[in-house]
């Protein structure tokens, strides 16, 4: 069953208050558009509209006002982010203590890539059940980057790979926006991702090298 976001009750009255919610897309080819919503009820609507395991399975997403009508191709959308100022709407995975947004400078604060004796290494003694928090870069389609800072409790070894299966699902990827509400990365449009620290455990073939950092062919 095609499901949409579509905006189409009647129209509430205008308020020069702060927004119920903002609905943010960032699309593959790096443009942005942004729409708000002032009723709260009809923000509640549209939240509800959201289910995360098919936001990104359905054709296209619909978003409609007073005057016009946007229709956006789910496969060119690479997130989509809710943001409203109700803290209980954001919603982590069950087995994440915490995962948010940080911007490009603060993750690069946190994981001082210019000087690599710095970083901590992955084979470092940890106990199940103690906190850990890593940070990752995800590159998605376009060429765009999310950073983001995650906490987790540390799990066996053989449950370790369940973190890499889920970012390679093709589903979505809810993330906490320190803003209030919640975002979703499509990952079907994610391209890779590196975890700082990562942890012990690799698969069989991984090829084991050193980073020299990202770089593009010259044509």
């Amino acid at each position: 069953m095609i499901m949409a976001i579509e905006t189409e009750t009647p129209p509430a009255a205008k308020s020069t208050g702060a927004a119920a919610l903002e609905v943010r897309f960032e699309f593959v080819d790096g443009s942005r558009q942004s729409f708000i919503q002032h009723d709260a009820k009809a923000a509640e609507d549209i939240r509800k509209r959201i289910h995360p395991a098919l936001l990104f399975t359905q054709s296209r997403i619909v978003v409609a006002d007073e005057y016009s009508k946007s229709v956006f191709v789910c496969a060119e959308i690479n997130r989509v982010d809710l943001i409203c100022s109700d803290s209980g709407f954001s919603k982590l995975p069950p087995d994440h203590l915490d995962l948010v947004e940080l911007t490009e400078a603060e993750f690069r604060q946190c994981v001082p890539l210019n000087d690599p004796t710095l970083l901590q290494k992955r084979e470092q003694r940890r106990s199940v059940g103690d906190p850990l928090v890593s940070f990752l870069d995800l590159r998605m389609r376009g060429g765009s980057h999310v950073y983001l800072m995650n906490e987790i409790v540390v799990q066996l070894p053989a449950e370790n790979h369940t973190f890499m299966h889920r970012l390679l699902s093709k589903g979505s990827y809810g993330i906490r926006l320190r803003e209030g509400g919640q975002g979703w990365l499509n990952l079907h449009n994610l391209i890779g991702y590196t975890v700082y620290p990562g942890v012990q455990e690799v698969p069989a073939d991984t090829w084991m090298a050193d980073s020299k950092g990202a770089y593009e062919t010259e044509l």
